[in-house]
């Protein structure tokens, strides 16, 4: 029978898991360790195309960010434990965007968004994802200033 993981655990990976996107010299191959093969996003981005695996887009997005923002990080402002095997986390994410981010050019421009995560974790690992970010406010924040 699979272990089931405390919320503690759940948290500390969640912290675990921010703490290595934000290593700028983590590639991703290393944060897939962090993600089940089977693991399921419940908000799926329209960016990640039809066929491809729910962790290749979750894996693919922190890739992007870490290209268009190299000195991009997550303060986790709130992190709380839900139940046996969930933790949610309300962030705050900062970086100055100095690549390509699905298609827009590099601006030079700062920016700030918010978000939340709700992970389920299953034998140290995620599972699933339920997740909003503030999408609108960073491709704003981006857009070439007139």
């Amino acid at each position: 029978m699979p272990t089931q993981h405390s919320p503690s655990e759940a948290s500390a990976l969640i912290r675990t898991f921010y703490t290595a996107v934000d290593e700028t010299d983590v590639p991703i191959s290393v944060l897939s360790v962090f993600v089940s093969d089977n693991f399921k996003d419940h908000n799926r981005p329209v960016a990640v195309p039809a066929g491809v695996p729910d962790k290749n887009g979750l894996l693919g997005l922190f890739d992007a960010l870490k290209t268009a923002f190299p000195d991009g990080k997550h303060r986790l402002d709130i992190l709380e434990p839900i139940g046996a095997d969930r933790a949610i986390v309300y962030w705050t994410f900062t970086g100055t965007h100095t690549g390509p981010f699905f298609g827009s050019t590099a601006s030079g421009n700062t920016v700030a968004i918010n978000g939340i995560d709700i992970f389920r974790v299953k034998n140290g690992q995620f599972v699933e994802q339920w997740h909003v970010e503030e999408l609108m406010s960073l491709f704003a924040q981006i857009a070439p200033k007139k």
